[in-house]
């Protein structure tokens, strides 16, 4: 009788249960990796539009350097009619100039 109440628990459950254990397991490992996979390529074409920006800013910045070289502007004038002026400067007076002469006097009677 002694033999009869040492009996061993069924392994089954207990294999189900690991096995079960590691197939969750494994299946939240392939959906982690997924996630990662996708915003890893989410984070690749990010990317690479920035840089198609940056080159896209680099071509207009060189373009805006070449319209802006004398011989550029000088060519552009001269395509719509325009001439330079060899005449000589003129200065005008806004009507600060007797304001600023009278300044200059007291400055220097103060001296």
């Amino acid at each position: 009788m002694a033999r009869r109440a040492f009996r061993r628990p069924p392994r089954a459950p207990f294999v189900l249960l690991v096995v079960g254990l590691m197939c969750g397991g494994l299946v939240t490992l392939l959906l982690l990796n997924v996630v990662l996979s996708k915003d890893s390529f989410r984070l690749s074409d990010l990317q690479s539009s920035i840089d198609e920006l940056h080159e896209q800013a680099a071509e207009q910045e060189n373009q805006l350097r070449q319209w802006t070289q004398p011989n550029a502007v000088k060519e552009q004038a001269a395509a719509q009619g325009l001439e330079p002026d060899k005449s000589a400067p003129k200065f005008l007076d806004a009507g600060g100039g007797a304001a600023a002469r009278e300044q200059a006097q007291k400055e220097g009677t103060d001296r």
